[in-house]
């Protein structure tokens, strides 16, 4: 069975195909498409122009799940359409339009996507998991499995821009504000400071464009297929950026839609760096699509998805499901896993949390309900 996950960001609308099995889920097709929903707000309203780039760039992404003879394609949706205040409308048009759903991501369920996804980083020494947004911060301690200690915090790449930086580029003052600011931020967030954490894991686009250009800057190749990052060049890399004429060339030839992301990005990891006293840092390809995929095929996460196939609506609205801590309480969830088949990548650790293997019943294996016509009327769901 083929799935596809897409999921709109603050910066980009991106897309993974997956293909599953009773045996593993492997993912066979990536694409990103490079687009702020952020820069089409009137105030806080998504303007018209703004839905219209997103549903081109939905539809782009329908088409090639289709191409890819996807059966189930999902939406999410983290900050991005949370902070606006015609979220709903915005939702409601693009469903209409496309055919799609939007499954809105809490920043919580957002951070535990991606442990789930990145639960092989857990057998590196003292690892934390770092995505940056831009409107959300989330931080993972890779040893801690409850959902209740993902950390996220409320400020992101764009609101470091706004609140500090008066050009494309920030110069050494600013770089010191925006610090000072983080490191407040991580105080009132109780994060912890030295000795706790070895390992730092970079998650998500933004910080891959970061690797890109540090890889570019530092001359770095990783023969071993492990994207690594030492501190000492990182920390020369962050000045380079800071005052170098050539700064924006750098940029502009390894990620030039990241151009007014990047600054804030580096100062914010630079700042994290030191705090947690990190002896190595690497860089992730798995993030949030990824973990929430493996949580829906688990039958740990629900959302709405469409069915390409018979291009019908199917699933349940997560916010009936949007805090799995609580899930684990309710009688009648654990009874519905009763007979499930694990699939997560990190299957022991996922059996110690106690679920059980699933069925081959591919029609309850999912624990989706019945889908919706087009009318509004019930079918079955497989």
């Amino acid at each position: 069975m083929k799935y596809s996950v897409i999921d709109i960001s603050s910066s980009s609308i991106s897309l993974i195909v997956a293909e599953a099995d009773e045996r593993k889920t492997e993912i066979i097709f990536k694409d990103r498409a490079s687009i702020s929903l952020l820069h089409y707000l009137d105030g806080k309203t998504l303007t018209e122009r703004g839905i219209e780039k997103l549903i081109d760039a939905l539809k782009v992404m329908k088409d090639e799940s289709e191409k890819f003879g996807v059966k189930y394609c999902y939406v999410i949706s983290t900050a991005a359409l949370r902070v606006i205040e015609n979220c709903d409308e915005v939702s409601k048009i693009v469903t209409e339009r496309t055919g799609l759903p939007i499954n809105f991501i809490d920043g919580k369920t957002d951070a535990f996507c991606d442990y789930i996804a990145n639960l092989y980083y857990a057998s590196y020494e003292k690892a934390v998991l770092v995505d940056l947004g831009g409107k959300s911060l989330e931080i993972c301690d890779l040893i801690k499995g409850n959902k209740d200690d993902m950390v996220c915090l409320d400020f992101g790449l764009l609101d470091i821009h706004r609140k500090f930086i008066k050009k494309i580029q920030p110069n050494e003052k600013e770089a010191k504000d925006i610090k000072k600011y983080a490191n407040d931020k991580f105080d009132d967030a109780n994060l912890p400071k030295k000795e706790v954490f070895s390992t730092l894991v970079m998650v998500g686009a933004t910080n891959h464009a970061v690797y890109d250009i540090y890889a570019d800057y530092a001359d770095i190749r990783s023969d071993d297929g492990v994207k690594r990052i030492e501190y000492k060049k990182f920390k020369k890399l962050v000045e380079h950026l800071l005052g170098d004429a050539e700064r924006s060339t750098l940029i502009l030839n390894n990620a030039p839609e990241k151009l007014y992301l990047i600054g804030p990005a580096t100062i914010i990891l630079k700042t994290m760096f030191k705090r947690f006293g990190v002896r190595q840092i690497v860089v992730s390809d798995r993030g949030v699509k990824e973990g929430y995929l493996q949580l829906v095929l688990e039958g740990k996460e629900s959302g709405m998805y469409c069915d390409l196939q018979e291009n019908t609506l199917g699933g349940t609205p997560r916010e009936a499901t949007a805090e799995p801590a609580k899930q684990k309480k309710n009688k009648s969830e654990k009874k519905s896993k009763e007979g499930e088949t694990e699939k997560s990548p990190a299957k022991e650790e996922a059996k110690e949390e106690g679920c059980a293997e699933k069925t081959e019943e591919s029609g309850k294996k999912r624990g989706r309900p019945k889908k919706q016509a087009a009318d509004g009327s019930e079918t079955s769901s497989k």
